[in-house]
């Protein structure tokens, strides 16, 4: 994470979305501020949690109704249930409205459908029809829990590491469409999970944010991606968990700088930046070392970057002075080029299969 400032750029202009933070675990993060313009199109969930339990409630009382008017025994109730039964009779004819029962057959009638695309479905082609549960027609910031494919001999002759936003495929339920990911770890305890450059090999568990359409939990996800022989390579597999847009995952990097005078707990520090005016801008910043030490920037020496800097005990002549800033990350969409009816060709974000 470590990286080195140019001496020819401003460290205040190259680092200027990054931010200190005081605590990883508990400083706080705004997680509507300065959001990305993809953001504005997709659904924020209040609480993912509540809605998929509201969902699958309402889900529990339709398949309730059904059986019990599709599959009940018919018998006659006594006379003093008579107006409680019709009472929950209208109950779940409201509930079962559009309900079709299990093993009926039916006919589904498809308007608007082109030549052009009813000559692409093959004659022997099985083709399904899915119901949808509510906002599972809406694009959000998917949640996936998933460790990397060990078990295939095709994974251990990986040509190229898997890096974040490199376009995936992800099959998830029924579903696949490609997308540009982020891995991330996943912690428990902050509201912050630290960004990955590379998806985590041997086995270990990991998140990957991508932008999907919305699915409830639990359900398997697959990912693959086209290697460089131009064959599908099966890369990781976990389950679902959760559409939450405000989960923050951030990347951090490390500026450091070298003591070259040092007097107890006082230190001149060289070679973290080259101007005053950096060392003015990141003054507020916290100093940590690599020997456990914490300290601050008192003041700016001379022009070229050096500056005091006085820490919580004596430092040493060997340690190396850091500064740690985060910037947040968003998941991105693998935009896909679509011939239309016309011959042209347009760009859409996402395409769902």
């Amino acid at each position: 994470d470590e990286v080195q400032v140019d001496e020819n750029i401003n460290a205040r202009d190259r680092f200027a979305r990054y931010r200190n933070l005081k605590s990883f675990r508990k400083s706080y993060w705004d997680p509507k501020e300065n959001l990305p313009e993809s953001y504005g199109s997709i659904y924020h969930f209040g609480s993912f949690k509540a809605t998929q339990g509201d969902v699958m409630a309402d889900m529990r009382d339709v398949l309730e109704a059904s059986e019990s008017k599709f599959f009940g025994n018919g018998k006659e109730e006594e006379s003093d249930k008579d107006m409680m039964d019709s009472s929950t009779d209208s109950d779940e004819e409201d509930i079962l409205q559009g309900c079709v029962a299990s093993g009926t057959y039916v006919t589904l009638v498809i308007e608007n459908v082109s030549p052009s695309a009813f000559s692409k479905i093959s004659s022997t082609a099985l083709i399904a029809a899915v119901c949808l549960l509510p906002h599972e027609n809406k694009m959000s910031v998917l949640h996936m829990g998933l460790s990397e494919n060990t078990q295939c001999d095709e994974s251990s002759s990986v040509d190229a590491p898997v890096k974040s936003k490199d376009v995936l495929t992800f099959r998830c339920g029924w579903r696949t469409w490609q997308s540009r990911p982020i891995f991330s770890q996943n912690n428990l305890n902050s509201d912050k999970h630290k960004f990955e450059r590379f998806m985590p090999s041997g086995g270990a568990f990991f998140a990957a944010s991508v932008l999907g359409p919305v699915t409830y939990t639990p359900c398997p996800v697959l990912t693959f991606r086209k290697s460089n022989a131009g064959h599908t390579q099966f890369l990781a597999f976990g389950s679902m968990i959760g559409a939450d847009a405000d989960r923050i995952i951030v990347k951090r990097i490390v500026l450091t700088g070298y003591p070259t005078r040092v007097h107890k707990r006082n230190a001149t520090v060289k070679y973290m930046f080259y101007n005053p005016d950096d060392v003015k801008w990141f003054k507020p910043a916290e100093l940590v070392t690599k020997h456990g030490l914490q300290g601050n920037i008192i003041d700016s020496v001379g022009e070229h970057g050096t500056m005091k800097c006085l820490f919580n005990a004596p430092i040493k002549q060997h340690d190396t002075v850091c500064i740690n800033l985060y910037k947040r990350i968003y998941p991105k969409y693998a935009t896909t080029d679509t011939t239309l009816e016309n011959g042209g060709v347009t760009k859409e974000n996402i395409i769902v299969l």
